[in-house]
């Protein structure tokens, strides 16, 4: 359910619609994503960096690296950018996924690819060398 707060500014309470437009038109707007407690799980482009609530919210989903076969915990994964933030890529957990730094490495590196599946869950996808048919794996370690 998305649940909407009225407009508002940094130094007071809530301001009508038609200001937070005119305010708007020429802003740099930076939508920002709440979970159910208030975390943030969505910062769009305005930033590089995934914030303390994405992190978890990665934790929880990810466990550990997500890399087929690793076991390295949260506290040694980095948070990787699916899509290269370099190339349009978006802060926020439907486009990310923990992975170590060996992994992280050959994600930007290797020939191995990652993409979120369509239950959520992040899969590779090996290097034609490996497999030509390029078939997704999955870390199952938790499974």
């Amino acid at each position: 359910m998305l649940v909407s707060s009225p407009p508002s500014t940094n130094f007071g309470g809530p301001i009508p619609a038609e200001v937070a437009r005119h305010i708007a038109c020429d802003s740099k707007i930076t939508p920002i994503i709440l979970g159910g407690k208030g975390e943030i799980l969505d910062v769009g482009r305005s930033g590089y960096t995934f914030p303390a609530g994405i992190r978890k919210a990665m934790e929880a989903r990810d466990r550990d690296c997500t890399f087929p076969g690793c076991d390295r915990p949260p506290g040694w994964t980095e948070a990787h950018h699916i899509i290269p933030f370099s190339v349009g890529g978006q802060t926020r957990l439907s486009s990310a996924a923990q992975a170590c730094d060996h992994h992280h490495y050959l994600l930007h590196h290797g020939d191995w690819e990652i993409r979120i599946a369509d239950d959520g869950i992040p899969e590779y996808l090996p290097p034609r060398w490996m497999d030509f048919h390029r078939t997704p794996r999955r870390n199952t370690r938790f499974s």
